[in-house]
């Protein structure tokens, strides 16, 4: 078939310059039959069957919405939870009564997914498809529980066509806060979009080709596949690309992040997002007289369905412990044990947690860090070293993170009582009950005695009550003494004459 640039060279020439035909098909290098079918045409109407009519199937005709409907579902499928031919056909004749042939069946499922692949490939009138989403981070001012300024990072997706969007807040931009806010999304909305578009973040792309080619990052390909949707990417320095999101970013910033918040809950904060999220679709959409809500339950049946197994959004890496005993991961150093200076432990980095695996066992969980060069130090994890050190103590970085109980007790204690002190303490964190530490030593004030020793048994006293030695119930009451010792005895024995 001839481009209609060629169509209208060869009529022009035909028709206004009065070429012959064997003249135009030598000029155009095209066969005589194909310059004389489109020299001679008349009708330019387009000749293809845009839809087919019940009318050419007389039996499946009327089954033939109940068929499209299948179909077009499919889409939103698994490839392989999608309905065979013989699938549909068991189903027409099981649950609508469908006498007619297979053949039939198999011919019209043939031409209606043709007529779908061609309509994916070809020119879409739409600006905005449904189903489709942009994707953009927005920079934002918050709180933390001391008060002090932070910034945050709000995750925003939109779909144009209806203009709905949701909002998740994180304290960085990195691939595992955008995949889990994705994710969050998705599961929000129950379903996931068919296509995203995107600028040109490090977490998504790892290389810039020419065009619109992009190499994808390994974690971003692979939440891709899972989801099952497909990514567009900006030109670079080209936001405007995605101008809904833009505004999006703007709009849901200046609303539901005004006041400034204060965030120590992000579980719960982004919780609350959502639902406001879901909350502001019960306002009109900028262009249409209609609520933005009914318009995106119109959009959502165009969303994919939701993997059949849950994406887990993490990192894995693997990292030398140094001889201090810490692990530096994006900067931070996170503290681990000095007795495992030079081993190699693995990490699953996820976007608030950090799980440190040695010889696949978990041995550390750490909430994780995003203070730029910062620290995450365990004094637990120090004290077997300071039990044969414990005069260097009050010199090391974690001694303040100790409970404030014992660091005074600590600061008031020898060398020696310091040391079994040192002991008692490592009792208790061994159990697990790092939040007696401050109770027991307290109890211990309290009964006039303090030594090491005492503190153990208030510890056991209080976490281990069922174990602890109880006073002997007496059936009856005991006979009262009436003992009068002869001192003068001890005196004639002093003076060694008693006898």
């Amino acid at each position: 078939m001839l481009s209609m640039t060629e169509a209208q060279y060869i009529k022009e020439l035909y028709e206004v310059q009065g070429v012959s035909l064997r003249e135009i098909a030598k000029r155009t290098r095209r066969d005589f039959r194909t310059v004389q079918k489109y020299a001679y045409r008349e009708d330019w109407n387009p000749p293809v069957k845009l839809k087919m009519e019940p009318t050419d199937y007389p039996v499946l005709g009327k089954y033939i919405p109940v068929v499209n409907e299948w179909i077009e579902q499919d889409e939103k499928e698994p490839r392989k939870q999608r309905h065979t031919v013989s699938k549909i056909y068991s189903r027409l004749q099981k649950e609508h009564g469908y006498a007619g042939s297979y053949s039939s069946v198999r011919r019209y499922v043939a031409l209606k997914r043709e007529q779908m692949k061609k309509f994916r490939e070809g020119f879409l009138p739409l600006e905005h498809p449904p189903g489709r989403a942009q994707v953009d981070f927005g920079k934002f001012k918050y709180y933390d529980a001391l008060g002090i300024p932070q910034k945050g990072y709000a995750l925003i997706v939109s779909f144009p066509n209806s203009n709905a969007g949701w909002m998740q807040v994180y304290q960085s931009e990195n691939q595992e806060c955008l995949l889990t806010g994705l994710k969050r999304i998705f599961y929000h909305i129950g379903g996931v979009p068919t296509r995203v578009l995107c600028d040109n973040m490090a977490t998504a792309v790892a290389k810039i080709l020419k065009g619109k080619e992009r190499v994808v990052s390994d974690g971003f390909m692979r939440f891709m596949l899972h989801h099952r949707f497909a990514a567009d990417f900006c030109n670079p320095a080209s936001g405007n690309e995605k101008g809904n999101v833009e505004n999006k970013v703007g709009y849901t910033r200046r609303n539901m992040l005004v006041p400034v918040p204060t965030i120590t809950d992000w579980e719960g904060f982004n919780a609350k997002l959502l639902k406001l999220c879901d909350e502001d679709m019960n306002r009109h959409h900028y262009e249409r007289d209609v609520l933005i809500g009914e318009l995106w339950e119109d959009e959502k049946k165009h969303l994919l369905s939701l993997p059949e197994y849950e994406y887990e959004v993490f990192r894995y890496e693997a990292f030398s412990v140094d001889k201090q005993g810490f692990i530096t991961i994006d900067t931070v150093r996170y503290s681990l044990s000095p007795e495992m200076n030079g081993k190699t432990v693995q990490a699953k980095i996820f976007f608030n947690k950090i799980e440190a695996y040695y010889d696949r066992q978990l041995i550390k969980t750490f909430v994780r860090s995003y203070e730029k060069g910062g620290e995450v130090c365990d004094w637990r994890e120090y004290i077997p070293t300071l039990m044969k050190k414990p005069g260097a103590i009050e010199h090391t970085r974690f001694f303040r993170q100790m409970p404030k109980l014992w660091q005074e007790y600590l600061q008031m204690s020898d060398s020696r009582e310091r040391k079994s002190a040192l002991t008692v303490l490592s009792e208790i964190v061994s159990d697990g009950n790092d939040e007696l530490c401050d109770e027991a030593l307290a109890l211990a004030y309290e009964n006039g005695r303090a030594d090491p020793d005492s503190v153990r048994q208030c510890y056991l006293l209080i976490a281990k009550p069922e174990d602890y030695p109880r006073p002997l119930e007496l059936s009856t009451e005991p006979p009262p003494l009436n003992y009068q010792p002869d001192l003068s005895v001890y005196d004639g024995l002093m003076r060694g004459v008693a006898k």
